[in-house]
């Protein structure tokens, strides 16, 4: 089990990154019996890998970088290249669906000037009984 130091150590981070990544949940741990932070080495190596594997970092990319970072960028970006695909894909059907609005307008004010031009002069009764009301 590693304690915060080792935990540190084991994968080139500060005590405080470890500290951090246990109270948000990011890795499991138990205080033992003298308050201690006790860490299984493979739930620590889970999210962080050790510090052989682990390429070197200045320090400012050991504070701000977080495990899987660029697996991560490179999904993000897969996904942003696929809502980009998905906007211009609705793009085109928008137009197509505008473009059918005019058409199916232009067609009901036709058919409204033609019900308009063929509707006969005065009301009900002249036209069941031949004069005006």
């Amino acid at each position: 089990m590693h304690t915060l130091g080792t935990a540190a150590k084991a994968t080139g981070l500060n005590r405080s990154t470890v500290l951090r990544a246990i109270k948000s949940g990011k890795i499991s741990a138990a205080k033992d019996e003298h308050g201690e932070w006790q860490i299984d080495p493979a739930e620590l190596h889970r999210v962080y890998p050790p510090v052989a594997d682990a390429p070197r970092r200045t320090s400012a990319e050991q504070r701000h970088a977080t495990p899987g970072q660029a697996d991560a960028t490179a999904l993000l970006e897969a996904q942003i290249a696929s809502l980009k695909d998905v906007a211009v894909l609705m793009r085109e059907q928008l137009e197509d669906v505008r473009k059918d609005r005019d058409v199916w307008r232009s067609q009901a004010e036709g058919n409204q000037r033609l019900l308009t031009a063929a509707k006969p002069q005065g009301g009900v009764l002249s036209r069941l009984f031949g004069r005006a009301a």
